[in-house]
Parts: C-alpha cells; structure tokens; sequence
C-alpha cells in the first residue's frame, strides 16, 4: 500500500460504493480444455474482483476500483481505474502470489489483436512498458549460439478465449486509459500536453458495451479488398462506426496500404494494423501514442524501391516484431505516400511549440546557391553554411517547422547532420544511386544526457552521443568534417540544460 500511494498517488477519499461495469456476470468456466491447458483468459465479474482486494487481501486503494476483470486458470489480470494487476498463483497449491502493478502510466503502446481461423483459440492484449526487464539467457558452453533474448515484464501479452472477450471492448477501454484527453495544461517547454483520464473518473459506460456480432469481421473484411485506395474520411467513418475502434474525438488524418498492413494516423495515436495469417483474419491492432515517441524517420523510395518507409523509435525496450529494441518500421507504398507531408504531420504533433529560438551567435551567411536537394548533397563541403541550409529545407523539400531554424550543418561524406533549434536531423543517402533518402528527427526535447568528445592525435575522430530517456538514440561521428566540436556542445547545453 505504501508503494501504491507513492507510485499511483494518494489515497484520500472512502471505499468506492459505485456500479461496477459488467457486474453479475456468472463465470462459466473455460468451457474447453485447450482453452484451460493454454491458461487462456475470460471475462468475469469485475465487482466481485473489486469487493475481493479492497477486503483480503487490500490491494487496492480506497479511491481505486476493478473496471474490468479476466481470468485463465487459476491467474487474473484486473483493469482498475489506476493500472492493470496481474495475480499469479504460484506452486500447485497456489498459497504464493505474485501481484504484478503496471500504473497506465507506464504503458507506452497496447494493442490487441484477434484470433484467426477455426483451428485458431484465442485472442490477445499486448503491452509494452516503459522500463526494461529483458533478459539474456547465457550461453550453453562458449561453442553454442547466445540463446534468444527473453522480454519479460517489458512485453506482456495475454491470450482470450476468443468467444468469451470482446477485444474490441478491450481495446476501447485502454485506448481510454493510456491516451490522452482534450483537456490539459502547458508545460515548461511552451508544449500543451493533454491529460490522462483521471483515475477518479470512470470510464464511459459507452466503451464497455459490447460489439455487435459480426462487427470485428466485417472491418478486416473491409480492410482486406485489396482492390480500394483508403479514403482517410470513408476510413474515419468505419473506425468510428460499430466497430468504435477510434475514441470519439479522435480522427484519422492520414491513411496508407502496403502489401496486407494498413498504417494509420490519428490526431492522437499511429496506428499499425498487422494482418497475419493464410486467411488474413489473424489482424494486430497496435497504438502508439505520440506522447511515446522519441524520434522518427521517413525515407523516399529509390530507383528500384517498390516502397518508401517509416520509422518510429518508441520509449520501450521491446519491439512489435519480437525482440530486443524501440523500432518500428512500416512501408508505404512510393505513388500514394507524401512522406513529407507525414513527415510535417509528426513533427507538429511530436515537437509542437517547442522553443525555436537559436542556441548559436548569429553568422554571415556564405556566397553560393542551391538548386535542388540532391545537388547540394552531392557537393564536397563538410561544414556547411545554416543560412543556406535553411533555405534548402524550408523549400526542396520542405522539412522544417516555420518557427524552426538551423542552428549548424555538418556534411559527413554523402550525408547530412543538421542541429535545428527543435531537433537534430540526419539526412542519410541511401543505395547506389542515393535517390533514396532517409530524414531521421531527434527531437532535442527528449535528450537526457549527451556526450561530446573531442579527436585525439592519432586515428581518433570528434563525435556526439545523444541518449534519449536513458537509452543511446543517436551517435555521430565528426571525422570527416573540420567542425568545431565545441559549437556543438553549446548548442545541446543551451537547449537542454535549463
């Protein structure tokens, strides 16, 4: 309890006396052994839950309540209006148990997805949070390979009996939980940032009613025509037709299709639905918050791409494809994407208002003219002039915020790092040609420690480090230009020591 007041916050008000939603649903059982064997969860009555850990054992805080409540086995996963617990009974009596707290707080992306074709049982809910317990198993002897990495609590998925939980419901109560609302404040930065749903607020009544029958299947079957172009309006009215996936004040901005997967952006969330499977009924629906983004990357196709791409490098430790890292990647396909209209798109969204002011004395800027892009790249300069550059990436092609300025340039070979007054950009030239580029954004806002260190006197070279939210995002080296390391460090220290 004393961890809970410090974590969740405190605990003031009496026992909560309110309806619980779905109370006096009778638990059925599993009904099917291979559901049981697979610990796979259902629906049960989230009151009895509630009445449960407010008594013996108090879990839960007084100003605290069970919204919803699954379980498997002999394990539950409760929804409370604060996190999500997990009780795991251990040992064949079942007389240890483990409670597992993740605040909402915490969960930087969720999704759910469902459950394919008849021989397919189940159902899931995913998490991933934002601190790391990977763990990496050591090797047999020094011959063998180095075991697969093991996520842990830093990915958690629970399977549903797929007949017994509505994940639509599911998806529609975290999406209330762990994105944010309209009403908020301004941070120190300039930044609005909207608020989490108070945990002493209910969920609506609305989000827990369950889906039509039949409502799950026709969306992936109106996703699965290969045939249609997605309209980002007739799409925003599917998902926000029965099926209620997107929240009612939420809309789809912008809407691509590549191959099955079909890539979604919000005024709130991107959202990647990952059709798996022979018969393609098998869809993930996985919503990152850009509140959990820390840096992002668009590239154009070349000459022989099918596809251009985007990237997106989250505040979590594990990624959608299994395995260790914060990437992810999804392809557009090249005559349909503005990639830099969605590169625009992410920036307003994920820097915002951030200061824009320059952390550097202003300078003369150079004689000389730029044509286009791709002709400056292929100039030989190294320390480029920022007046210049500015131009360039105000207009062919248009990159920058209009309150956002170059504070320094620097050519490294073929490619490009830019510190802006938001954000450091790296314009990297990619295959034979180097028609196709990628332009990856670090927003400075999201820097937490950065190291500089200088060339030494024998093959050694100048470079920064920039670490975001603990994790290394970024390393550049400066060998191959005569810049002044120095001027670097008075931009990051300007910018991010306040």
């Amino acid at each position: 309890r004393y961890i809970s007041d410090k974590l969740l916050g405190a605990d003031p008000s009496p026992p909560s006396r309110h309806a619980i939603s779905n109370a006096g649903l009778a638990d059925s059982g599993s009904g099917n052994p291979f559901a049981w064997l697979g610990n796979d969860s259902r629906m049960i009555d989230a009151e009895e839950m509630d009445r449960r850990y407010h008594s013996d054992p108090a879990i839960l805080q007084s100003n605290e309540f069970v919204e919803m409540a699954f379980k498997g086995r002999r394990d539950l996963m409760l929804f409370t209006s604060k996190r999500c617990i997990f009780v795991d009974l251990k040992g064949w009596s079942g007389h240890k148990v483990e409670y597992t707290s993740l605040p909402w707080s915490s969960v930087q992306l969720f999704g759910v997805r469902s459950a394919g074709s008849m021989m397919d049982k189940d159902s899931e809910v995913m998490f991933w949070p934002d601190f790391d317990d990977c763990f990496f198993p050591p090797k047999e002897d020094e011959d063998s390979p180095p075991p697969p990495p093991i996520p842990r609590k830093s990915f958690i998925e629970c399977d549903f009996q797929k007949d017994k939980v509505d994940i639509l419901t599911v998806h529609r109560y975290l999406s209330e939980r762990c994105l944010r609302t309209e009403d908020g404040h301004v941070g120190e930065d300039g930044i609005f940032v909207p608020n989490h749903l108070s945990p002493y607020q209910r969920v609506s009544p609305d989000v827990l009613i369950p889906s039509p029958p039949g409502t799950l299947a026709k969306f992936t079957e109106w996703l699965g025509n290969d045939a249609r172009q997605i309209d980002p309006n007739e799409l925003d009215a599917t998902m926000h037709g029965s099926s209620q996936i997107l929240q009612l004040d939420e809309q789809v901005q912008m809407a691509y299709r590549a191959g099955r997967d079909t890539f979604v952006v919000t005024n709130k969330r991107l959202f990647l639905l990952d059709t798996q499977g022979f018969s393609g009924k098998r869809v993930a629906y996985i919503s990152i918050p850009f509140t959990s983004i820390r840096a992002w990357a668009v590239e154009s196709a070349g000459s022989w791409d099918r596809d251009a791409e985007v990237k997106i490098w989250t505040k979590t430790y594990w990624t959608a494809s299994g395995g260790i890292g914060n990437k992810f990647e999804q392809d557009l396909r090249k005559d349909k994407a503005d990639i830099i209209a969605l590169q625009s798109y992410l920036a307003s969204m994920i820097i915002g208002s951030t200061d824009g002011a320059s952390s550097v004395r202003p300078t003369a800027a150079q004689a000389g003219s730029m044509d286009t892009f791709l002709s400056f790249l292929n100039d030989n300069g190294v320390v480029q002039d920022p007046k210049g550059v500015e131009q360039q990436l105000r207009t062919s092609p248009p990159i920058l915020q209009s309150d956002e300025s170059v504070d320094a340039c620097y050519k490294i070979g073929r490619d490009l790092c830019v510190f802006t007054t938001k954000r450091i950009l790296l314009v990297d030239r990619k295959g034979m040609t180097g028609k196709s580029i990628e332009y990856r954004s670090f927003p400075l806002k999201y820097v937490s420690c950065f190291i500089i260190s200088t060339a030494g006197s024998f093959m050694s070279s100048a470079a920064a480090t920039i670490f975001s939210d603990g994790s290394k995002s970024l390393q550049q080296d400066l060998s191959k230009c005569s810049s002044d390391i120095w001027q670097v460090e008075q931009i990051l220290a300007n910018k991010i020591l306040k």
